[in-house]
């Protein structure tokens, strides 16, 4: 298992992390969250907890708490009397995990249909628009990537579906986040995420569903041989 440094915390907090509206939970759970998605908690790292609580000048029972929210989300495993690690996933569990991804997507994307007026769709462009201006920052890209996706789901009014994407998304996160740093891809040639904008603007369900559907399927062995 890889070890992480305890002090000082390999990564910086931001603004997000740093505002003191947030609670003590909430910081923590940022700021593990930017730790595995910049690259600094790789898969099978131990999360430093006692360093997280340093950083953020917490005590440590909100840091536990938070461990314990990002275990939910299958973001981190915690083992008795070792701690907290990066959760790691096998070849095989990354191809599932797109897998399931795709098709919950596209179900998603092709119910979010009726909800979309051009209110809508103003906002969906919006945040392909945000994701494209952050080209150079892939941390930011990711979380603007998944925003994109994460909103148009959520227009299928169908919460416990939502929930399941976003959580498959923050397992997988680690795993993109390698591909787009080792392939310099922040998005699949063909401009995919257009072709998704433009088959919701048409309004074919069918259309709709397949598109999601390839788009998330796109490079999944690629991305599965980085485990």
């Amino acid at each position: 298992m890889a070890q992480a440094k305890l002090v000082p915390p390999p990564w910086t907090p931001s603004w997000t992390v740093e505002n003191k509206t947030l609670s003590a939970v909430e910081q923590a759970y940022n700021y593990i969250l930017e730790g595995i998605l910049s690259g600094a908690l790789a898969p099978g790292m131990r999360v430093p907890s006692e360093a997280v609580a340093e950083a953020l000048h917490i005590s440590r029972m909100p840091v536990r708490d938070a461990l314990r929210r990002l275990e939910g989300d299958g973001a981190i495993t915690i083992y008795a009397n070792r701690g907290a690690t990066v959760a790691e996933y096998s070849h095989d569990e990354v191809i599932q995990l797109i897998e399931m991804r795709a098709v919950l997507e596209a179900l998603g994307a092709r119910l979010a249909l009726p909800n979309i007026g051009p209110r809508e769709i103003d906002e969906i462009m919006h945040l392909k628009l945000r994701m494209e201006r952050s080209a150079d920052d892939v941390a930011h890209w990711i979380a603007f990537h998944d925003a994109f996706h994460n909103y148009l789901t959520s227009l299928s009014r169908r919460p416990l579906l939502v929930r399941q994407t976003e959580r498959i998304r923050m397992m997988l996160r680690p795993y993109f986040r390698r591909h787009h740093v080792e392939t310099h891809e922040l998005e699949i040639p063909g401009h995919e995420h257009q072709k998704i904008v433009d088959a919701v603007y048409r309004g074919d369900p069918g259309e709709v569903e397949q598109t999601v559907r390839a788009h998330a399927l796109a490079n999944v062995e690629k991305i599965a041989k980085l485990t």
